[in-house]
């Protein structure tokens, strides 16, 4: 009879628990080894136990799969600082004028209260300098070249660009070339989900000095390519704050010590906005239409025991405007810009101490522009081209400002007529 010995080793790993099972066969009519056959176990053992423990570590180790990320490397020549999204939202601000003041490397120049005068400089190159652009046009001032940023809210801003320079695109008309620093506006495009055909925003803002500010947004699918926007909104603020007003002489006795309330600090304002987005094949297009009409007051210094100033000024501004952009054929772009602007301004000085002023200020601009990019590299998705520099320099020709300046020192109603 032979000694027929068959172990058959299992393990099993469960809760970090090995289980060895072994079975012996033998024929029972001869007598076995058992020192040959615990020496087999225990080498088989130790051999089990490391593989056991080495699979072990093996297993922790969890194996992801590849994710692959492909987008399009575009890298600006010129850096820029924007705002768009939810960071606009986070700011809370109440204008354009207060959001920009998170960027750094210029300077906000604000002339006082909600209703002042809100400017931006860069490289201390002066606000005349500076130019601002509403949905890729150019806003213009021909009475003094600054723009006041305290006209456009953030209701219907999707997001703001600065440049320290013009943005860095070959495809744009002369005019983004011929500033020191450029401040882009974009307003909201609509979006709308599954199933929506309308979005509805209301708002309504308030704070010290009597500050009332409700607007409504509307946005309205018309079919799939069309689109439009419209935006409502009135301000309104007494600007009448406290304030300590002391004098003491040289010899250290106080004149005087109160508290006083500003005057002629208020301002009622109405900005209506409407415009119009489309798609083309290969193309896209916008149409806009803008009201901004403004009555305020400017505070001034007291003089000569004067606590109220009456400075007063109107403005209304309105413009239309148009951009059209499409691929005409391969490697070929064409951007056409339009505008009609109708500036009114009107100021008022009655203090007839210093000089009466009576000034009413007119403008009216046409602005038209043809860009041309022609891609050398239809296939590079970074073509080298030109057009829009060379006849874009040439729009220049069909930019005309028409500006009525009619100043009135002399007035029947003034005690001291002045001649010019």
């Amino acid at each position: 009879m032979k000694l027929l010995c068959f172990l058959n080793l299992f393990f099993q790993r469960t809760n970090h628990k090995i289980n060895i099972y072994i079975y012996l066969i033998k024929d029972y009519n001869q007598k076995v080894n058992c020192g040959s056959i615990y020496i087999l176990y225990t080498i088989i053992l130790s051999w089990v136990t490391q593989t056991g423990f080495t699979q072990s570590k093996l297993d922790s180790i969890q194996y992801l799969k590849t994710v692959e990320v492909i987008g399009n490397s575009y890298k600006e020549v010129i850096p820029s600082q924007k705002l768009s999204g939810k960071e606009l939202e986070a700011l809370n601000s109440f204008s354009v004028a207060d959001a920009i003041r998170y960027f750094s490397g210029i300077q906000i120049k604000d002339y006082g209260g909600v209703g002042g005068l809100k400017t931006v400089d860069i490289r201390s190159m002066g606000t005349n300098h500076m130019g601002v652009f509403y949905d890729g046009i150019q806003l213009g001032n021909a009475q003094n070249g600054q723009i006041d940023l305290g006209k456009f809210s953030l209701d219907n801003i999707e997001e703001i660009s600065l440049y320290n320079g013009q943005k860095s695109e070959i495809f744009q008309s002369a005019k983004d070339f011929g500033s020191a620093g450029t401040l882009y506006i974009k307003t909201r495009i609509p979006h709308f989900l599954k199933g929506e055909n309308t979005t509805l925003v209301g708002t309504y803002r308030t704070g010290s000095f009597g500050l009332v500010n409700p607007s409504i947004l509307w946005e309205q699918k018309i079919n799939k390519k069309i689109s439009s926007s419209f935006n409502i909104e009135f301000t309104n603020a007494t600007g009448k704050y406290p304030f300590r007003y002391k004098k003491v002489f040289q010899n250290g006795i106080v004149a005087w010590d109160t508290t006083a309330i500003r005057q002629n600090g208020d301002i009622q304002a109405l900005r209506i906005e409407e415009s119009l987005h489309g798609y083309l094949i290969q193309g896209k297009w916008q149409a806009k239409a803008y009201f901004y009409d403004s009555e305020k007051g400017i505070p001034g210094a007291i003089v000569n025991n004067i606590w109220k100033r009456s400075q007063r000024q109107w403005d209304r501004n309105f413009f239309l405007q148009s951009s059209f952009q499409k691929r005409l054929i391969t490697a070929y772009d064409l951007l056409v810009n339009i505008k009609y602007a109708n500036d009114w301004m009107h100021y008022l000085n009655p203090d007839t101490t210093l000089m009466y002023i009576d000034n009413k200020f007119q403008q009216q601009e046409i602005y038209a522009s043809i860009a041309n990019k022609y891609s050398i590299s239809p296939s590079n998705p970074q073509p080298i081209g030109f057009s829009g520099i060379l006849l874009a320099k040439r729009q220049n020709s069909f930019y005309c400002t028409y500006s009525l300046y009619n100043r009135n020192i002399a007035d029947t109603k003034s005690p001291y007529p002045i001649k010019r």
